[in-house]
């Protein structure tokens, strides 16, 4: 066996492995997109109609930020 194979042996039991765990990473990354987005929309509408108090929409924005940054993390870390 040369290097070539012996690396394609590797990369296919690690494609193996990876689609064997019952959660993936990329089902979560998705999830924490969707509420990331649920996030930025109510708290624009929340900033934007609610003038008197708008600490509440840049909350809500921030709340949402939290949940992109981990997202993030589990982009590069995984």
């Amino acid at each position: 066996m040369n290097r070539e194979e012996i690396e394609k042996l590797i990369e296919e039991t690690a494609c193996k492995e990876r689609a064997k765990k019952g959660v993936s990473v990329e089902k979560v990354r998705s999830i924490l997109n969707v509420i990331f987005l649920l996030c930025a929309v109510v708290g624009l509408i929340l900033y934007f109609a609610w003038p008197d108090n708008r600490l509440a929409g840049m909350a809500v924005i921030g709340a949402g930020m939290g949940f992109k940054i981990i997202e993030f993390f589990l982009r590069f870390l995984f």
